[in-house]
């Protein structure tokens, strides 16, 4: 019963991380080495600042509209807060019901993340990780999953990041900030709360991409995830379901517009349907 849950959830979770998405390194070259997260972390283009407001997502497989997501941008001071939502359509509710919400609060002059809450509904199984980043490099998680007629299970973990390590949320802000050319090469590390994965990013070139039928010039990146922490368990076709390509919005805007990936059980598709701008005179518009 955990095992088909487990797999769907990774299914959809990897879409939406996608969606919040991706990981780059910390310079348009070499990661420079730095000294725990007080280190000063230097940004790709530090005149860059992404579009506050409300960014709207469908969500497809082999065609078929499974959901919907929508991933709200907002600044408050000199930090980032993403918010975010995601949920199946009412039909497939009706076999197989998915929601996932949460929240990340990331440094905006560093882009060294601070927090992340994760909530997860797939059927009867409840799941809330809880990511907390110390300024010594410390990170610590907490993660408690539930189903009903099982015992409740809760688990802490905590690691010591020698490297620059990003949650699954904060990456947005990193990969936007970068300035892609086509054959750019990027890598970052990444916490889910339960593993650690290197993942590394190429971008193979510009492709037009069709938002609402408006014609938007994008780079394709791809992405490629290593387990660091892989005990060997892991199958070939397993981790090749990592694997992603991204759609950056090739302007000023550097908008994540689609991401295609290429599962097992199928064709998974993620599309930016609409974004709704900040109020004027919100936080951090300028």
């Amino acid at each position: 019963m955990r095992g088909k849950t487990k797999r769907s959830h990774i299914l959809i979770f990897s879409a939406l991380i996608a969606i919040l998405s991706v990981l780059s390194s910390v310079s348009h070259g070499a990661v420079e080495p730095w000294a725990g997260r007080r280190a000063f972390h230097k940004l790709p283009d530090s005149g860059f600042r992404p579009r506050l407001g409300t960014y709207h997502y469908s969500f497809k497989f082999n065609g078929l509209n499974i959901g919907t997501g929508q991933v709200v941008l907002d600044q408050k001071g000199d930090l980032f807060e993403i918010r975010f939502s995601a949920r199946t359509s009412p039909t497939i509710d009706r076999f197989y019901k998915v929601r996932f919400s949460g929240g990340n609060i990331t440094r905006a002059d560093s882009l060294l993340p601070v927090r992340t809450r994760i909530l997860s509904r797939v059927r009867s199984m409840n799941k809330d990780t809880a990511i907390h980043f110390r300024d010594d490099g410390t990170i610590t998680s907490v993660r408690t999953e539930s189903e009903k007629g099982e015992p409740l299970e809760n688990k802490v973990k905590e690691i010591e990041a020698s490297d620059f390590t990003m949650d699954p949320l904060s990456v947005v802000h990193l990969i936007r900030e970068i300035d892609w050319k086509p054959g750019m090469e990027q890598h970052v590390q990444i916490f889910s709360g339960r593993s650690r994965y290197e993942s590394h990013f190429i971008c193979t070139g510009e492709e037009v991409v069709d938002i609402g039928g408006q014609k938007r010039k994008a780079w394709e990146i791809v992405q490629q995830a290593i387990k660091l922490d892989d005990d060997g368990s892991e199958t070939e076709a397993e981790k090749k379901e990592r694997d992603l390509n991204i759609y950056l919005s090739a302007d000023s805007a550097r908008d994540v517009l689609k991401i295609d990936s290429r599962r097992i059980m199928g064709h998974f598709l993620v599309q930016l349907e609409g974004f709704e701008p900040a109020a004027a005179g919100s936080a951090g518009q300028g």
